[in-house]
Parts: structure tokens; sequence; C-alpha cells
């Protein structure tokens, strides 16, 4: 054979070996000594051949796994966890399961599956986490698909296409669930009763376009659910009519809306359904929108009183496409004297007004995060007779620029002790400030202050000057618990003199090259003394260690 024939041939049988062997490195596992199994998104086409009972955890998802068949999995008799999500699985054979008896882990999520079978979890009784999510299945089978399941924890069910019905048997077995996620976006039929059968869920994350079957879901729901989230609602039509309920004692304490879009007579229908219950209640609304202008209907608002037991409300991120034409919300002033806890943040407020602050009687907590406040406007919402029993105030990343104003304006609050003004550009700080009397927490973090003077209250128990361009600290706070004074620039210990009750001193990522043993004695009831990422020069003959490095212990 001529030589560049042979060569030719050789080079073609390496290459065809190669190509050959490709899909045997593609479709091997990294399994650590624990048995802890990685197969993550390596284009297999079905399960690996050769497990054993090594393997404790096998995650296979986001593959291209289409079938599980009963002799694939028959070795792993000591698997605690089996992910199979994002594949293309849709066929499960009757058995596949049958000899994981140590199984507590099971997800099945965004597969192919159109039908669901009881006989796969008939082995599964130590089951603690389920994820049936994104498959497209009408139904949960023809016999109770949970009933053999008692230590299940964790259950997500459902989709966002095909899921149209809850049946009454499709919880049977279930007692407790520590969290529920239903995905039903296109959910037509709700038989009575069918979430009841469960004795207590913590926490059910109902994803439901169409809100109109939310009351009967509400209803049967109250006595057993502590906290309900909704996903993606449109309560644009949303009517909820007076219901009929038995228990007089409800156990739901917290309810957010997330993603939702309400309008003006919908925020009506929706405090209406508040109103069944009976305990205190936190209720969020999270990245939602409103289609309205605040203009609610008075004769709407008069039938309900109040915002029934909502002691905590949480606003994040709101949305309001027509907020040039917004009102300012007086209808439902009357309604807010109980509410304890109010959390507005990265929604555009700009102004509180001062009747709403006057008849917030009963707010002790107040967190305007991520706005628009300035001080001007401030002094409008902090006005005489606001917030009368407000201890916390936290105005971070706002536009306050004067420390002078802002203490001024802040003074009206008799009981305000924490007050958060962080990541607002102050640069400066005047000699003198006027403060609340019982100030004790400030946190004037990230506010590019480079100096610090006599306008901090010198009642403070915790001071935060993080982030900022301090080089020294010589400031006498008797009082100071906390100091918080990381990345910085200062170059040695504060004097232990200014500060005789400091038991907590984070003084990180600054510049300090070295301190004594005499002085960090000095501080006599300091307790806890972080100081890493500083540029120390350790030495034996200062008492500290005896090596260069970035770090010295004491």
């Amino acid at each position: 054979m001529p030589c560049a024939l042979w060569t030719a041939w050789v080079l073609g049988i390496v290459i065809s070996l190669s190509k050959e062997g490709a899909p045997h490195q593609a479709s091997s596992l990294s399994c650590d000594p624990a048995g802890v199994c990685d197969g993550r998104s390596r284009s297999l086409s079905s399960i690996p051949s050769g497990l054993t009972a090594a393997v404790k955890s096998l995650d296979l998802s986001n593959n291209r796994i289409a079938y599980v068949g009963s002799s694939d999995l028959r070795k792993c008799v000591n698997l605690r966890a089996l992910r199979l999500g994002a594949n293309s699985i849709h066929t499960v054979e009757e058995d596949s399961f049958s000899s994981l008896g140590s199984l507590e882990h099971l997800d099945l999520s965004y597969n192919h599956l159109s039908n669901l079978s009881s006989s796969w979890f008939k082995s599964l009784s130590t089951l603690k986490f389920l994820n049936l999510l994104g498959n497209p299945y009408k139904t949960l089978g023809e016999a109770p698909l949970f009933s053999h399941l008692p230590n299940l924890r964790i259950l997500k069910i459902g989709n966002n296409d095909t899921f149209p019905e809850i049946q009454a048997k499709d919880f049977q077995g279930l007692t407790f669930l520590q969290e529920l996620e239903i995905g039903a976006s296109h959910l037509q039929r709700y038989a009575p009763k069918s979430l009841r059968s469960i004795q207590n869920i913590s926490h059910l994350i109902l994803h439901m376009r169409r809100p109109a079957l939310l009351p009967k879901i509400f209803v049967d729901l109250l006595s057993s659910l502590e906290y309900l989230e909704l996903r993606n609602t449109d309560f644009s039509t949303f009517n909820f009519s007076d219901v009929s309920i038995n228990e007089h004692c409800t156990v739901m304490k917290k309810f957010t809306f997330r993603k939702a879009e309400i309008t003006d007579a919908s925020f009506t229908e929706i405090v209406k359904l508040l109103n069944y219950v009976s305990g205190a209640l936190e209720v969020e609304f999270d990245d939602c929108t409103l289609n309205g202008r605040g203009d609610l209907s008075t004769s709407a608002l008069d039938t309900i009183k109040s915002l029934g037991n909502v002691e905590t409300l949480t606003v994040r991120r709101l949305h309001i496409p027509q907020f040039f034409l917004f009102y300012d919300l007086r209808s439902i002033y009357s309604l807010t004297g109980a509410v304890k806890r109010i959390t507005i943040e990265n929604s555009k407020v700009f102004l509180v007004p001062c009747s709403l602050s006057q008849h917030l009687k009963s707010l002790e907590y107040l967190d305007l995060s991520e706005n628009l406040m300035s001080e001007e406007y401030l002094k409008n919402s902090a006005c005489e007779h606001a917030w009368p029993f407000l201890h916390t105030l936290i105005l971070r990343q706002n536009h306050l620029k004067s420390l002078e104003k802002t203490g001024e304006v802040l003074v009206t609050l008799k009981n305000l002790t924490n007050l958060d003004i962080s990541k607002n550009n102050f640069d400066s700080m005047p000699e003198t400030c006027q403060w609340p009397e019982k100030m004790k927490y400030l946190n004037l973090s990230s506010t590019r202050i480079h100096s610090l003077t006599h306008c901090l209250p010198q009642t403070l128990e915790v001071l935060d000057i993080s982030n900022n361009n301090l080089n020294s600290f010589s400031l006498s706070l008797p009082q100071l618990k906390e100091l918080y004074i990381s990345r910085n620039k200062l170059k040695t210990l504060p004097d232990a003199s200014f500060l005789p009750m400091l038991s907590v001193l984070r003084i990180s990522r600054n510049t300090i090259n070295t301190f004594s043993k005499e002085q960090l004695d000095s501080f006599q009831k300091l307790k806890t003394l972080e100081a890493g990422g500083n540029n120390f020069i350790c030495s034996c003959s200062r008492g500290l260690c005896a090596t260069t490095s970035t770090d010295c212990g004491t």
C-alpha cells in the first residue's frame, strides 16, 4: 500500500473512532465520593447505564431523555434525590421507581408527560418533595395520585396551558404540606372542598390568570391555609360577592399578589376578600400594575369600613401607567388607622400627604426605600401629629441631600428611635443638627460623607457609617454600643475613651496597618471585632501574630 494511501487510511480510522467515542464522553457522569452524581446539560438521550447502589443523588436535568424504563434505576436502592426536570420525557414505566424506597426528592417538571399514574409513587413513602409542574396533562389522573405519600411536604403541580380542572379526589391522602404550588392559569372548574381535604397548608402559590373561581377556593382554605400567594392574576373584572363562611376563626396570616393587574374597582373587591380573615394579616403587592387613577368608589368603601385586620402592608415596584392623573387616595384614609407596618419600595413615591400621615395613627414601621422623597416633601409628610407611634423610618436611596434639614424635619416624630437614610447623597455633615430626642439607631452608610461632626445625636446606641470616605473617627458618643465603619479609609482604631459602651466594632476593609494589644484592651466592653480586609503588618512585639498578611488574629 502506498505511503500516502496508508496515511489517509490511518487518519480515517482515528477520526471514525473519535466520533464514535463522542456520545460516550457526553454521557459520562461526574460523581463525588458521597454518591452525588451530576449529569446536567450533557445531551443525554437516555438514563445512563451502570448506575449502582452507591448513587445517593442523581441530577439529569436539562437533557433530551424521553423514556424512563422499569430497569433504568432498579439498582439505585439508596437514591435520595432524583432530578429529571427539563427533559423530553413522555413515558414513565409503571414500576420505574419501585426500588427507590429511600427517595426524598423527585423532580419531573417541564417534560412531556400527558398522563400521570399513581403507581409511580406506590413505593415512595419517604418522598418529601415532588415537582410535576410544566407537563401537558389535563388532570391529576383517575385515581388519587398522592395517597401513597404520607411524608410529602412540598408539592408542585399543573401547567399554564392545559390544566383546566381541580377534582375532589386530587389531594386525598395529604394532611399537611409546607408548600403547595398549582399552575392553573386557565382554570375552568373547581370541585368544592377539593383543597379542604388537606388539613394544613403553610404556603399555597396559585398561578391563576382569571380569578373567577378564587372566592370558592378562598373559602375552602380559610381554616387550613396560613399564606396565600397569587401570581400573574388579572383582577380587571374581579367581583367578590358575599359568601357564607362557617369558620369563626381563620388561620390565614399572609396574602401576596405577585405580578397582578388591578383596577380601581377591583381594589375594593380585594379589600372585601381580606375582611373575611379574622386574625392579624400581612398583605403584599409585588411587581403589580394599577390600571387606574386611584378614583375609588366612596359608596363601595363605605360598606367596608376598614382594611380588615391588615397590620402589615408591603408594596414593591408598583407600576401606575396613568400616574399623571392619579388621585390622592383621600377616600381610603379612614381605612388605614389600624395598619402598623408599611413598606412602599421602588414605586416612585415622592410624597405622603400630611392628612394621610395623620390618619396612620397605629403606624410603627415605615419603609420608603428607593423612591423620590426629598426634604421639601418629607416636611409635608412628617407634619404635626403625623405618625404618632412611628419608631422606625427607612428612607434608603431617595433624593435627600441635607442632613441638617432631614433631622429638622423629623423632630416632629417624638417616638422615632430607628432611622435609615443610607444611600442618599449628603456629602458633607454640618457642625450641629436637630434630631428626634429618642434616636438610638442611625444608618448613614453609602452617603459619601468624608468627616464626622457633632451633628450626630448623642443618644445613639447603633451607628452605621460604612462605605464612606472617612479617614478618622474622633467623636464622643457615650451611649454607642455598636459601630459599623467598614469600607472607609481609617488608618487606626477609634479612640476607646470616646466610646465607653462599645461592644461591637466592625472596621474591615479600611487602610489599617497595625494596632496594639493595649489599644484593643482599652475597649473594656468590646465583645465582637471584625477587622478583616486591612493590610496588617503583624508583630509578636505588639502581642499579635508573627507574620505579615492581610488579616491578623488576636
